[in-house]
């Protein structure tokens, strides 16, 4: 069996008769009852993702209101969620400024779903990971290369680290649904935790707003206010890590765009702020 036919015999049991009416990504389609209402049926690929995901729409994505999916089932020991279908699409290669200013809108509702939180094990995650993902991007990475890294790696490293909030942690258009009238609305909550919310600007910063300072001003408008010098200074050298993440996957999956978003990155890390 497939793993869109699974998921729509999933959904069946849970949610009685449908059909499936679109596949939305390799674990992720769309179901339509006999009523026609639409779902998306969603199939985690790790228990960290599932609760994550789960406890995001339990506790904070309600902030939202319509600019998030409903909760609508969970199947536990098979990992699926069952949400809300929302109406529109991903638009990333053509999103206007209003789209941006939307999204920053959004980003600073879920970034106070809760109050600051202290984070005492981000250091350490923080050494783990940048350990990890230099080695796993190793193959990818001149001398030179290394060196960057390693600078804005130990330059992070020394920074004071602020309280954190909810985060999306994978925040860029991709996860933006768009929808006919221009509406924007949020997905894809399976990254979501307390962490830094520097890091959901980090991806922003150096994949669009590098090249389109505009986008930038209008999320920041919707955002509310300007980062401030550590959220400056922290997403700028949060992209070492973002640049290493991308090599190594876009390398092991042979993705040239996630590759080439990575070198991009780097290029950039290669400038003073």
């Amino acid at each position: 069996m497939t793993a869109s036919a699974a998921l729509h015999s999933a959904a069946r049991r849970i949610l009685g008769s449908c059909t499936l009416s679109a596949v939305l990504g390799p674990a992720v389609v769309r179901v339509t009852t006999g009523q026609g209402e639409q779902y998306v049926v969603k199939q985690h690929a790790t228990r960290s993702k599932h609760e994550r995901e789960v406890y995001a729409y339990r506790h904070w994505t309600g902030s939202l209101g319509s600019s998030a999916p409903a909760l609508v089932a969970v199947s536990s020991p098979e990992m699926i969620i069952i949400t809300s279908a929302l109406e529109g699409q991903v638009h990333a290669r053509t999103l206007s400024p209003s789209a941006h200013r939307q999204a920053g809108a959004l980003l600073r509702r879920f970034h106070h779903t809760e109050p600051l939180r202290t984070l005492p094990w981000f250091r350490h995650w923080l050494s783990d990971r940048a350990a990890y993902w230099t080695s796993q991007a190793a193959e990818t990475l001149s001398a030179a290369d290394h060196a960057v890294i390693a600078n804005h790696l130990a330059a992070l490293a020394d920074m004071d680290i602020a309280q954190g909030r909810p985060c999306h942690l994978d925040f860029q258009p991709r996860n933006w649904i768009i929808s006919s009238d221009g509406n924007a609305s949020l997905v894809d909550f399976e990254h979501a935790r307390f962490d830094l919310p520097a890091r959901d600007f980090t991806r922003l910063r150096f994949r669009i707003w590098a090249a389109r300072p505009d986008l930038r001003d209008a999320f920041l408008d919707g955002y509310g206010r300007p980062l401030t010098e550590a959220e400056n200074q922290l997403s700028w050298h949060l992209g070492a890590l973002d640049a290493l993440t991308a090599l190594a996957r876009g390398h092991q999956r042979g993705d040239s765009e996630l590759t080439e978003a990575g070198r991009a990155t780097l290029r950039q890390l290669r400038e003073p702020l």
